[in-house]
C-alpha cells in the first residue's frame, strides 16, 4: 500500500528511524553493561515492545497495571517493572494474579502501599518485588535517605515482599551523590539492591556516568519527538512518530489549517525561544509555525514558508510528546519510504488503571 492511500489524520512510525533507534540506544546499553529496561507507556503497542525485546532489552517498564496486563498477555513477560504505588483491593487483586505470570516488580514510597501490598500478595501466597523510589523529579518517591532506608527495612521484614532495591526519575549524572547517600543507608541495615533502576530518554547517553545503575528506563527513545530535536537527540529521521494530515484550509496568505488539531497530536507544547509555543514539527515545512490548535484543526502560520502548502497538500507532523500521541490513536501506520508495511493496534490505548 502507498502512503498516499491513507486517509487523514493517521499515526505514523517509520521504519528506518525506528530501527535505527532501537539499534543505537540498545547498542550504548550493552556497551556499557547497564540493562535497557523499555517504558512502553509511550507506544503502546506489542509489535514495537517485541522488537526492543529481540534486540536484547532485559524486560519492560509499564506505568500502570492495564499495560502490564496488555503487554504480558501478548508475550512481553520476561521482566515487568511497574513504577507506580498500587493502592487499593482491586488493583492488589490484579497485581496478584499479575506476579502468577511474569516476574514482576513494583515501586512504593511509603509504608501505607508497602503494607497494602504486604497483606494481598502474603495472603494468596504469592511474592512480588519491591523497589523504593527515591524521589528527585517532582512526582512521587522518598526526598531523604533516611526514610528509603526505613522503607526498604520495612519491605525486607513483610511477608510476600521481596526487596529488589531502588529507582529514580529522572537520572541525569548530578543525582549520583543523593542516589549514593540512598545506597549507603540500604548498605547500613545489610540490605539488597540488586536493582539500581535511572530513567528518561534525555539522560539516557548519560546513564554511564552512574556507575551504580543496573538497568535504566527509557521510554521515547524509540520514535523520539519535537522535544528531542531540539534537544539533538534525535534527527528529522530519527524522529520517527509522524502524523500525516492534509491541509484543508488556506483562510490568510498567512495561515493554513490542518485537518489533524489536539485529538491528533494531543495538547502537548513546546515553548522555542524564537517562535513560541509549538505543537509540532511540520517535516515538509520546516519554518511553518505550528502554533495551536482546537480537536480537529492544526493552526499553522506559514507566513515564512517558501513554498507554501496549499489545500490538498499532505504533511508529516513530529509531535511534541509521543506518549499522549499514540494514546489518540488505535492504529498505527508502519511506514519505509512511501510504503505501508504494517498496520499495528496501540494494544495498550487508554490502559489507565
Amino acid at each position: 500500500m502507498h502512503i498516499d492511500e491513507l486517509d487523514t489524520p493517521h499515526l505514523l512510525v517509520d521504519l528506518d528511524g525506528l530501527e535505527d533507534n532501537l539499534d543505537r540506544y540498545q547498542s550504548y546499553f550493552s556497551a556499557h553493561g547497564i540493562g535497557l529496561r523499555p517504558h512502553i507507556k509511550t507506544h503502546k503497542c506489542l509489535a514495537i515492545a517485541h522488537m526492543q525485546m529481540s534486540r536484547g532489552a532485559m524486560g519492560i517498564t509499564c506505568q500502570k497495571l492495564g499495560e502490564a496486563e496488555v503487554m504480558v498477555a501478548g508475550g512481553v513477560d520476561r521482566d515487568v517493572l511497574i513504577p507506580f504505588n498500587i493502592i487499593g483491593r482491586a488493583k492488589l487483586e490484579r497485581l496478584v494474579a499479575l506476579t502468577k505470570r511474569t516476574r514482576l516488580t513494583v515501586a512504593a514510597d511509603s509504608a501505607v502501599t508497602i503494607a497494602g501490598l504486604s497483606a494481598a500478595t502474603a495472603a494468596a501466597g504469592v511474592t512480588v518485588g519491591v523497589i523504593i523510589e527515591l524521589g528527585r523529579g517532582g512526582r512521587c518517591g522518598v526526598e531523604t535517605p533516611e526514610l528509603a532506608g526505613e522503607l526498604a527495612a520495612l519491605v525486607d521484614s513483610l511477608p510476600g515482599l521481596e526487596l529488589r532495591g531502588v529507582m529514580i526519575m529522572p537520572a541525569p549524572p548530578q543525582i549520583r551523590p543523593f542516589l549514593q547517600e540512598c545506597l549507603a543507608q540500604f548498605d547500613a541495615r545489610g540490605l539488597p539492591y540488586p536493582m539500581v533502576s535511572g530513567g528518561s530518554t534525555p539522560a539516557a547517553f548519560t546513564a554511564h556516568e552512574i556507575p551504580e545503575l543496573t538497568e535504566f528506563r527509557a521510554g521515547e527513545y524509540p520514535v523520539g519527538g519535537m522535544k528531542h530535536l531540539q534537544l539533538g537527540t534525535h534527527t528529522v529521521e530519527q524522529c520517527a512518530v509522524r502524523v500525516l494530515m492534509t491541509c484543508v484550509s488556506r483562510p490568510t496568505a498567512a495561515r493554513a489549517i490542518f485537518d489533524g488539531g489536539s485529538k491528533s497530536l494531543s495538547a502537548a507544547t513546546f515553548a522555542d525561544d524564537e517562535r513560541g509555543s509549538l505543537m509540532g514539527h511540520v517535516v515538509e515545512f520546516p519554518e511553518a509555525r505550528f502554533s495551536g490548535a482546537s480537536e480537529e484543526h492544526g493552526q499553522v502560520d506559514v507566513s515564512r514558508c517558501e513554498p507554501q502548502p496549499q489545500i490538498g497538500d499532505r504533511v508529516q507532523v513530529i509531535p511534541v510528546h509521543p506518549c499522549p500521541t499514540f494514546n489518540e490513536h488505535d492504529i498505527i501506520a508502519a511506514v519505509r519510504g512511501d510504503l505501508v508495511e504494517a498496520f499495528w493496534p496501540v494494544h495498550a490505548r487508554g490502559a489507565i488503571r
